[in-house]
């Protein structure tokens, strides 16, 4: 392939229309290509070479195949620059990424997830950058990278205190500190089939910086999408429920990867999530304020699924406006009444007080409200009767239209339908529910959500996260939509952050299991765990009673390169890094592709290269199979692993 790169150029470099101080132009030579430029095509048919490459013959008649000629230029390999370069030097580009389109390999693009904090996170003016070095690691590559790992580093924190774990058991809690991607591997087999709830909030994948790929930006994020969600649908529970967060940018794209995954008679809804106000904010995008995010529900299964139908608060409703006097009493004797008329002494109170229109209706409807919500038993209105009614309740709706009688009817679930008039009775307790530990009004929820303030939210659980947060009720009510009878179900978040999901699920008594890789510092989720089981008050705490208590277990995945990355990740100087350099010649497990000793023959090109570019480079050197120290060679005596975490091992990886 070098050999025709180099042919290729000096070929082209006689044409001066493609040639601009001393530089060929990519575009201009591709532009010319599609064109099917004379000059061109006579300029290539010089060489065999080009020739053989580039033109196939058809009866005799030479066709040039301007298609192959685009993505051949087109390719990083051929006028590259000061990176490609020095990576084709030292050997990471090989012929196999010659036409990455058309290669017959499956690819997988192995994103590594780092965050840059600017600063402290605890400043409100400073943002969350993540940032995400990919590679293209082919299915033969793919060895050991998947493999179930060892975890080290166990301690079961509980309040005030911290103990080493000495069981593990079946419904303990876990917080995971590591690649989300091999430590969801690492759960399938003992958590496979069991979890009741998946939420995540990904990265977004909107900044065109937030994935360095030098191909496809797009579909670096929906490949990294696409293998945690193939993983994460095999722990569901058969009547299981994933929820993935997103915003408008990728909702069209990632619902088309859910449908493909866990298939689109399995989607359930797409909430709309009202997640800012539009007041204060600038105009970045043409067209409306964007105020919104979505909520994408898919069922493992949507025949076994059996959501809970939940209700939130609502203002008074005035058309229940009448009032049954004497409800106990015995139905032919019920007197009928108004609203008004029960609480006409407090208005004519208050009509004294207030001469203005506007501020007595306001304060009538709320009178209206206050005792329809004191009364909900006597208050109702008149509600119209559908013809899918049932039988006996359509010939009650007849015979009531010839009389005042009341009639009541039965219904299958043990109700008593009330039918006067040829309508129905409908008392207002039946919109009154428990919300939030408080008796309130309320209406059915739909899948359009703005009850949810974002506002105010910074200090819940002890812990900040500018612009990534989301709101402890939020998580309640999506726990609250599969949660049966209080059972303890298994909750999980593989993109934990802060630890929102659980930290809500620990406060409502259910087992969760969280995986993070970046460690937040003094706004971690362990910190937030801790705060909780000491008994946070923040957030959903008092709506569910919450005093305290419970307890955790902690574990890493232990780290073999991984050390290595976050070396590197952590250097400030090139001096540094060529010091991280010397070590992982000596010590770490290096790309098969890697040649080390053109690597120390040509380090100055190295040290010209930008800092961004030489972390990249030294992170693509390193083998991506060995990141984290497999569970099959936990007996390896080179690992050093103590039999404590072989036991622990042991355990956790049995199947319950």
């Amino acid at each position: 392939m070098q050999n025709l790169l180099e042919e290729l150029k000096k070929l082209l470099e006689q044409d001066e229309r493609l040639v601009v101080e001393g530089k060929l132009l990519k575009n201009k030579i591709i532009e010319s290509a599609l064109k099917l430029d004379v000059d061109l095509i006579r300029l290539l048919l010089k060489s065999e070479t080009i020739k053989t490459h580039f033109f196939q013959e058809v009866d005799g008649v030479l066709v040039f195949d301007k298609i192959k000629f685009q993505k051949f230029v087109s390719n990083k390999a051929f006028l590259p620059d000061s990176y490609t370069s020095f990576k084709n030097k030292i050997g990471l580009v090989t012929e196999n990424e010659e036409y990455l389109s058309e290669s017959k390999e499956a690819v997988l693009v192995w994103p590594y997830k780092d965050c840059v904090l600017e600063g402290g996170m605890e400043k409100e003016n400073e943002k969350r950058d993540e940032i995400f070095y990919n590679e293209i690691l082919a299915p033969d590559e793919i060895d050991r990278l998947l493999e179930p790992k060892v975890l080290t580093n166990f301690k079961r924190i509980s309040k005030n205190e911290e103990h080493k774990v000495t069981e593990i058991k079946k419904n303990d809690n876990l917080i995971i500190r590591g690649n989300n991607l091999l430590a969801l591997h690492s759960l399938q087999k003992r958590f496979a089939g069991k979890v009741k709830l998946i939420y995540i909030d990904p990265p977004y994948g909107k900044d065109a910086d937030s994935f360095y790929n030098d191909n496809f930006k797009l579909s670096s994020w929906l490949t990294f999408m696409k293998n945690r969600l193939q993983i994460a649908k095999s722990l569901l529970d058969k009547d299981g429920l994933i929820i993935v967060q997103i915003s408008d940018y990728n909702v069209a794209r990632l619902m088309m990867l859910m449908d493909e995954i866990f298939e689109q008679s399995n989607f359930v809804n797409k909430i709309t999530v009202r997640t800012k106000s539009s007041a204060g904010f600038k105009v970045v995008n043409k067209g409306v304020m964007e105020t919104a995010e979505y909520l994408l529900i898919y069922a493992k299964n949507k025949n076994d699924f059996n959501p809970n139908i939940l209700s939130i608060e609502t203002e008074y409703d005035k058309n229940y406006s009448l009032v049954v006097k004497n409800p106990k009493e015995n139905i032919a004797k019920w007197e009928f009444s108004t609203i008004q008329d029960e609480i006409s002494e407090e208005l004519k109170q208050y009509e004294k007080i207030i001469k203005e229109k506007k501020i007595f209706n306001k304060i009538k409807l709320s009178l209206f409200g206050l005792y329809a919500l004191e009364n909900p038993g006597n208050v109702f209105r008149y509600t119209e009767i559908n013809d899918d009614a049932g039988k006996e309740t359509l010939e009650a709706k007849e015979k009531s239209l010839t009389n005042n009688k009341i009639y009541t009817v039965e219904t299958s679930r043990g109700d008593i339908r009330y039918i006067k008039n040829g309508q129905q009775i409908s008392f207002y307790s039946k919109k009154i529910k428990n919300v939030d530990g408080r008796l309130v009004p309320t209406e059915m929820l739909t899948n359009i959500w703005n009850d949810i303030s974002w506002e105010g939210i910074a200090k819940e659980g002890g812990v900040k996260l500018k612009k990534g947060k989301k709101p402890e009720k939020l998580i309640k009510r999506l726990i609250d939509l599969i949660r049966k009878d209080n059972n303890p179900n298994l909750i999980m978040d593989f993109f934990l952050a802060t630890g929102t999901t659980c930290a809500v699920a620990h406060k409502m008594n259910c087992q969760y299991i969280g995986i993070e890789q970046l460690d937040y510092g003094e706004n971690d989720s362990v910190v937030r765990l801790k705060n909780v089981i000491n008994g946070d008050q923040s957030g959903i705490s008092k709506s569910v009673n919450w005093q305290g208590g419970g307890d955790f277990i902690y574990c890493e995945l232990m780290k073999l390169n991984e050390k290595y990355i976050d070396e590197i990740k952590k250097a400030k100087t090139t001096k540094q890094l060529v010091d991280i350099w010397k070590t992982m010649e000596e010590k770490a497990f290096l790309n098969y592709k890697i040649d080390v000793g053109q690597f120390d023959e040509n380090v100055n090109e190295f040290e010209e290269l930008d800092l961004e570019n030489q972390k990249k480079f030294l992170i693509e050197c390193l083998d991506k199979n060995q990141l984290y120290i497999n569970l099959s060679e936990i007996d390896d005596t080179e690992n050093e692993i103590s039999e404590e975490d072989k036991k622990l091992n042991k355990q956790f990886h049995e199947v319950m």
